[in-house]
């Protein structure tokens, strides 16, 4: 007979590696060609005991 397995036990199965947070970095910028307010976006994650103001500090390298 088939076990009986949940969805809780499905999305379980990978948490033996590092836990992370992930937010949605928004940066805006002005436009070389027309001076337009330009916007990227970048999803990061952020390992789980960070500080999130502290982490984006270090790692300010989000590109155009």
């Amino acid at each position: 007979m088939a076990k009986k397995q949940s969805f809780g036990d499905k999305v379980g199965k990978g948490s033996s590696k590092e836990q992370k947070t992930y937010i949605k970095f928004v940066k805006s910028y002005r436009s070389e060609v027309n001076d337009s307010i330009r916007f990227s976006e970048k999803i990061m994650g952020i390992p789980n005991g960070e500080n999130i103001t502290d982490y984006l500090k270090k790692n300010k390298s989000v590109s155009k």
